[in-house]
């Protein structure tokens, strides 16, 4: 009777650490509770402007009917397509916000574009332009636009990205996705503004999410995936196997020997 009791208590035991190792439908589904839109609804997109800040590089076209103007400005129209495209090509022929928030540029000087947006730096140096160009047409974007995705992901590291826009699905796509370890409910974000950094909690099992102003990804996010505690708890589970095996032959040797000296 003893070792069938033992055997029990055994079972369970290891019963116990499969439950609680195994993690639910609820912490591993995207956007669980997501209406379904029909054709005339729609989630209202809630993006925030990044501003520009010193650091950051703008890669800069303007093109006029002046070829000669036009390669002063676009040295990259000299290359293939394939490597004007490559973001080491845009981040060496960008120009840098410096301290006091100004770039230089050939022929127009100093233009001011700290803590404007992208359309907004677009329109300054357009405006700056006419009084130098005829009907220039100006294209501005951020040469520097990557993010850093770490802990329970498949593929963590800096992304450096050309799109101009980025959403926070994606943006774990650039990383392989969360891992089956990884908590979806407790993403950390943290974002860099000119006056220090700032802390977010994303829950990407609800919905909500598309409709926040944390859905799209910021220059120079970081984004955090922490273990799921059921995670901790597997690394150890070997060891906890070990214990338990050790204490249940422990265990049996001695009932074994009690019921010989009876």
């Amino acid at each position: 009777m003893k070792l069938k009791y033992l055997q029990l208590i055994i079972f369970i035991l290891f019963f116990g650490i499969i439950l609680s190792s195994c993690n639910s439908y609820e912490k591993l589904t995207y956007l669980q509770d997501i209406e379904i839109t029909r054709d005339q609804v729609f989630f209202e997109k809630n993006k925030s402007g990044y501003q520009i800040q010193a650091g950051d590089l703008l890669y800069i076209q303007i093109i006029t009917e002046n070829q000669e103007i036009n390669q002063l400005f676009n040295p990259l129209t000299s290359l293939t397509s394939s490597q004007n495209l490559r973001p080491e090509a845009m981040f060496y022929n960008s120009y840098l916000v410096n301290d006091s928030g100004y770039i230089e540029m050939p022929l127009l000087g100093r233009i001011y574009v700290s803590a404007l947006n992208i359309d907004q730096v677009q329109d300054s140096i357009k405006q700056k332009a006419l009084r130098f160009l005829k009907n220039p047409q100006v294209i501005a974007k951020l040469a520097n636009f990557k993010f850093t995705v770490l802990g329970e992901v498949t593929s963590p590291g800096v992304k450096q990205v050309t799109a101009n826009q980025v959403n926070i699905m994606e943006a774990l796509a650039y990383g392989g996705d969360i891992t089956y370890n990884g908590n979806r409910k407790k993403i950390l974000l943290l974002r860099q503004t000119d006056k220090g950094t700032q802390s977010y909690r994303i829950n990407l099992t609800k919905g909500d999410i598309i409709k926040s102003d944390l859905y799209y990804v910021m220059p120079n996010d970081i984004i955090y995936i922490e273990p799921l505690g059921s995670a901790l708890f597997r690394e150890q589970a070997s060891d906890y196997v070990f214990v338990i095996s050790a204490v249940s032959s422990t265990l049996t040797a001695i009932a074994l020997i009690l019921n010989l000296l009876q």
